[in-house]
């Protein structure tokens, strides 16, 4: 039971952490993000920080879109994520 909650929110740290390299690549604050997505800084900051959990889809796409990625929702098969996360981890690094 600790393993998989473990490997669920590190999967969601993991979005953070690239949401944040993102935004550092660009040079924004954000301040900058949430004025680009009609937002607050409070928002941009509890997304960014441990909450992206919690944020409704649209608005991970929407950051995703400002800071120039592609997010895709992926649903798998259960049993099926130790085979895909390989794959989806050599594409995220290059």
């Amino acid at each position: 039971e600790y393993r998989k909650r473990f490997e669920k929110e590190h999967e969601i740290f993991k979005l953070e952490v690239q949401m944040l390299l993102a935004l550092e690549r660009r040079g924004l604050t954000y301040e900058q993000l949430a004025k680009e997505l009609h937002t607050s800084k409070g928002n941009i900051s509890r997304d960014l920080q441990g909450g992206i959990s919690s944020a409704k889809l649209g608005r991970i796409q929407r950051m995703a879109d400002a800071l120039g990625l592609v997010f895709i929702p992926v649903m798998l098969p259960k049993g099926k994520l130790q085979a895909f996360l390989p794959k989806l981890e050599r594409l995220v690094a290059a």
